[in-house]
This record gives C-alpha cells, structure tokens and sequence, in this order.
C-alpha cells in the first residue's frame, strides 16, 4: 500500500487519540518511505508525537531527534526549529522545565532568524508558561510580552487569544493580581468572541485561582462553575477534578461564614 496513505490514516488515529492504531501505520509507512528524506522527517516527527502524547519520553526523544538529523542535512532552519519545540515541550510538560527551556531557547534562535511566524509566537507562549514553573516572574512576562506583540504583529485572532492569556498568567505569576484579572478579562472576550470554548473555560479557571488568591471566594466559586459547566457540556477530562476543586471552595467559603 502507499506509504503516503498509512501515513494518513497514522495522522487521522492520532487526531482521534488512538495511538496504538497510529503507531501502527507510521510505522507500516516507514517501510515505503525511506528514501524521501522530507517526508520522512515528518513522519519521525509524527512518531515522536504519538510516544510523546503516550508519556514514553525516551522513545519521543530518539524519533525528534532522528527527524533532526534529516532536517538538518535538508538545512531546513523552521522544521529544526519547531522540532525542538517538541522536544521543550515533551520536557516542560512532564516536570523538567529547565531542560525544556534549552531546547525552546535553540528554537528560537533559529525561528527568529527567519521571518517571524506563528511558531515563534507559539514558542514564547512556551517559553512563558516554562519560567512560571521556574517561579521566575520576570522571565515570564518579558517572553509573554513578547508574544503577544508578535501575534499582534501577525493580526492572527488566535494568537492574539492565546498570548493575552498567557500574558494575564505571568502577571498573575508576578503577584499582580489586579491586572492579570484585567488581562485575563480580556483573554476570555477574545476566546468568546473566537467561539473557542476550551479558551473561555481555561480563562475562567485561571481567574478563579486569582480570585482564591485575592480572598474573594465567592467570585471564585462563580467563576468555577462556569468551567464545571463548560466541562460537563463538552465532557472534558479535568471535570471530575474540577468538580473537586469547586467543591473544595465551597468548604473554604463556608468555613469562613461559621
């Protein structure tokens, strides 16, 4: 069969979360693909994303670093540079953002080289969110600035969208509490506006944590609900935890009425 197809049909199990099926097939185009090194390269980045989105950390390395190797002698500088995106990323989300910034921070020397683009946009989000796990504020806010400049830049709604978000986080990260709720305001009327549902509930939730922080728990529990609410009409996976969350609130609130 045509190694182009498995590939495929490896990008649509992917996209419906079965990745023992799109394993399969990325594997299946392996065999026809070998000597087409562009193609080639995306498909070990496909790989890496299945063992990346399956926790398998090593394995997700090895097959970003192969698509590397092939990026590298193609002197393509975007591929490179979003392939270590990946590889930040599969770091920064399982608990070593220092290592994860290394990676982002080789990216980014390559994507500002070129002309700047929505990948580089997406980065500094990255490079934000990493330096709030560091507790390192400033760092936060300077790449989260950036962003948002960019993806202003780029007039992409989305971006826009996201980078605010990522903004009001970092100042909430500074303990600026007064404008991360201004700015994350903000986020939410352009997620609404976007009628990008997952955008508003993480939004809300952000402005319950500030909220909570602030000690006004009623606006908290307010804002909570509305993300319970959006998980239950979606079925989202946190919303068990967030009904615990919410939940958890309602006792803190009701122990400070007795």
């Amino acid at each position: 069969m045509n190694p182009y197809l498995f590939m495929q049909q490896g990008n649509h199990a992917f996209s419906n979360k079965d990745y023992g099926s799109a394993l399969r097939y990325y594997n299946k185009a392996l065999e026809g693909i070998r000597e087409d090194e562009s193609p080639l390269a995306d498909l070990y980045g496909n790989i890496g994303n299945v063992y990346a989105a399956t926790g398998n950390i090593e394995e997700a390395v090895g097959a970003y670093k192969k698509a590397l190797a092939i990026l590298r002698r193609l002197e393509d500088y975007d591929r490179i540079g979003m392939t270590y995106a990946n590889i930040g990323n599969l770091y920064t989300d399982n608990g070593d953002p220092r290592q994860g910034i290394d990676y982002y921070n080789q990216g980014v020397l390559l994507l500002e080289r070129s002309r700047p683009g929505e990948a580089l946009a997406v980065l500094y989000g990255n490079l934000t969110r990493a330096w709030i796990q560091l507790s390192d504020a400033a760092k936060a806010l300077a790449f989260a600035e950036k962003g948002i400049t960019l993806a202003c830049d780029l007039n992409r709604p989305q971006l826009i969208a996201e980078a605010t978000h990522r903004l009001a986080k970092a100042h909430g990260a500074s303990g600026d509490l007064q404008n991360a709720l201004h700015v994350s305001e903000s986020a939410f009327a352009l997620f609404r506006r976007l009628k990008d549902e997952s955008g508003c509930a993480g939004a809300r939730y952000h402005q319950a944590a500030l909220q909570e922080q602030a000690g006004d728990l009623d606006a908290a529990i307010r804002l909570m609900k509305e993300v319970v609410a959006f998980d239950e009409r979606y079925k989202l996976p946190k919303l068990e935890e967030n009904k615990r969350r919410l939940v958890r609130l309602e006792a803190k609130y009701l122990a400070t009425r007795t």
